[in-house]
């Protein structure tokens, strides 16, 4: 049973704890015999968690989790994902492993996290906090967070809880002819309606597997019809919509668009 959006925050977080420590070692074991082995480097202090995928360390290093991607402030489940990684290492001593690159772009240290036995990247991903995040080189524990995010799908936690909205059909042209950065209009997303309702889709919003998100304006996607959203720039004409985006936004190889309702929830997947 999926927590329903009234149930308060306060509940979740509470729920959670109780789990953390009538558990003695995490929500989930993550070792058995056939798991790989996992190497700790080194250690730290958790001095400060800033959402669900950075924190800051007691040797001052932005750290930011391997293979995973949280919510972004003002982005649905913010708060939750932020609050469970904080109550997972918040103000612990925990273990660091390095993968192949040991920074991002903005110089924050890449790492998969331990607090003892817990594998906290795969914890936040199997409890419906994060999604997997692939970014070659970096892909050590891939399979291991695909794994937990079916799991998490499958039983509609967290950010996979699933809006009442449906028979919303995704296709997305990834791929644009030539450079995809110099043909931004050549790739778009095509949403369409097949359900026997007329839908006013304020607040729905489209998202890549990364930080990229639109937010749709007050329009309306009528019952059988569908509307284009377009990443490069122009004006907004039912049923074109444009991104204004300045680079491009979808993967060649893969990604996974999120479709959400206005109140956040999963209306659609679209994964290639």
């Amino acid at each position: 049973m999926s927590i329903r959006p009234w149930i308060t925050s306060t509940y979740l977080i509470v729920f959670t704890a109780v789990l953390i420590l009538i558990s003695g070692c995490g929500l989930y074991n993550t070792h058995h015999d056939t798991d790989p082995v996992y190497i700790k480097e080194d250690n730290c202090l958790v001095v400060e968690v800033i959402d669900g995928d950075t924190f800051i360390s007691d040797d001052n290093r932005h750290i930011r989790l391997i293979g995973i991607n949280a919510p972004e402030k003002g982005s649905f489940y913010f708060n939750e994902s932020r609050i469970f990684l904080d109550l997972l290492i918040g103000g612990k001593e925990i273990s660091l492993e390095s993968d192949v690159e040991e920074y991002d772009q903005y110089q924050r240290t890449l790492s998969y996290i331990y607090f003892k036995d817990l594998f906290v990247n795969m914890e936040m991903v199997r409890n419906g906090f994060a999604n997997v995040y692939t970014n070659p080189p970096n892909v050590k524990y891939d399979e291991i967070f695909l794994d937990a995010e079916r799991f998490s799908r499958e039983n509609e936690l967290g950010l996979w809880e699933k809006s009442e909205i449906d028979k919303i059909d995704i296709t997305i042209h990834y791929d644009a002819e030539g450079d995809d950065n110099n043909n931004l209009n050549d790739e778009y997303v095509y949403i369409e309606n097949n359900s026997d309702k007329d839908f006013k889709i304020k607040g729905w919003s489209i998202k890549d597997a990364g930080r990229n998100e639109y937010i749709f304006k007050n329009t309306i996607l009528k019952s059988n019809g569908s509307i284009y959203l377009f990443t490069g720039k122009g004006k907004d004409s039912h049923p074109y919509f444009y991104w204004n985006n300045t680079k491009a936004v979808w993967n060649n190889d893969c990604d996974t668009l999120y479709l959400r309702d206005s109140k956040g929830l999963l209306i659609s997947l679209y994964n290639y």
